[in-house]
């Protein structure tokens, strides 16, 4: 097969004479001496300062109220405002709370213990209290854990207290002190039929009421002491 040869390419050659070294480089020649401040241009700063307060970020609570209008009647969402998502937990506070209560440092549930809680509860519970179960209740476990039948599950919620109902709390004289701790008679909504239940498996449904924490703190007492 034939070799072809590369043709060769006429570059053209620069003059280095004619060049203008001054566009090549652009380094001050420091043979040259600098201009003075007087002869530099005034450059003209913006000092403009925007001031204001960065909005809170909105709670679970408000953001509901203002993503469905519906729920925003007759409500305003600063009432909501105090309402934090995450509120830490202290452990140091609570007990030293407990302590306040019970009167004592032992703070160990206990016959004695649960029946000075009675009264500091019976002080600032406010009546009536609605409440509802914190977890399933002991019998229902069967059925909602175990294999329990749905169609039997269903019919004995007719005659046994679900942590499902709405119960209320009607008197101060419907509550009472045991070696389990204090229980409570309490009314399902809607009827006439009553039960008796360990106030540590219950919790109001009024979350913004001073109700909450009083039934959530004993909750925590009898759970961990």
């Amino acid at each position: 097969m034939p070799k072809f040869n590369k043709p060769k390419l006429n570059q053209p050659k620069l003059n280095q004479s004619k060049v203008n070294k001054s566009k090549l480089d652009d380094r001050p020649d420091p043979s040259k001496s600098l201009p003075s401040q007087s002869e530099l241009p005034v450059v003209q700063l913006d000092e403009t300062i925007v001031a204001g307060r960065r909005p809170k970020p909105l709670n679970d609570f408000q953001r509901l109220l203002a993503e469905v209008p519906e729920f925003s009647s007759g409500f305003d969402p600063e009432m909501f405002a105090h309402l934090h998502e995450s509120i830490p937990f202290s452990l140091k506070q609570f007990e030293s709370k407990i302590r306040k209560i019970l009167g004592s440092k032992n703070i160990d549930v206990s016959l004695e213990n649960s029946a000075k809680y009675l009264e500091y509860i019976k002080q600032n519970i406010q009546l009536p209290c609605h409440v509802t179960g914190i977890e399933e209740f002991e019998w229902e476990e069967e059925y909602t854990i175990g294999s329990g039948s749905k169609k039997e599950y269903a019919r004995l919620k007719k005659t046994q207290p679900s942590s499902t109902d709405r119960f209320k709390i009607n008197r101060f004289e419907d509550f009472r002190v045991e070696e389990e701790g204090i229980f409570v008679e309490v009314q399902r909504v809607g009827e006439c039929q009553k039960f008796m239940l360990p106030l540590s498996e219950l919790e109001s449904v009024d979350m913004i009421s001073p109700n909450n924490q009083l039934l959530d703190d004993y909750a925590v007492w009898v759970a961990n002491y």
